[in-house]
């Protein structure tokens, strides 16, 4: 196990980054203004899943400079977004394929999510 592997830090990591996120969207989305207390409630659980488990993740179960562990973190982190996103945020329209832009948002995010965990990892550490 890695030394900075540590799942208090995680659940702080992920409660902290949640307040923020909500404080965020609140601000930034005028839709999520008009929900009621239970749905922003489960929002804020939604985030806080998320966020706990990327930091859970990327301490856990990754290397700094190894572009395959730096995948895999980008790999989990969107699969983990977009599997939020499908199953609790999209209509249920009966669509069981995903248009061009969805896959180059998918794809881009994990890229984009890959070089950052790449370039940024030693940074973590210190």
């Amino acid at each position: 196990m890695n030394k900075f592997c540590d799942l208090n830090k995680s659940i702080n990591v992920g409660f902290y980054s949640s307040i923020i996120l909500m404080i965020l969207t609140y601000i930034i989305l005028p839709q999520i203004k008009q929900l009621d207390y239970t749905k922003l409630l489960f929002l804020f659980v939604v985030f806080f899943v998320i966020s706990t488990s990327m930091d859970y993740f990327n301490y856990c179960y990754t290397e700094c400079k190894s572009v395959t562990s730096s995948l895999k973190y980008g790999l989990f982190t969107v699969s983990l977004i977009y599997l939020f996103l499908t199953l609790f945020l999209k209509p249920l329209d009966n669509k069981i394929f995903m248009n061009n832009n969805e896959i180059v948002s998918i794809g881009l995010n994990i890229l984009f999510l890959t070089g950052l965990h790449y370039y940024l990892c030693d940074i973590r550490n210190v």
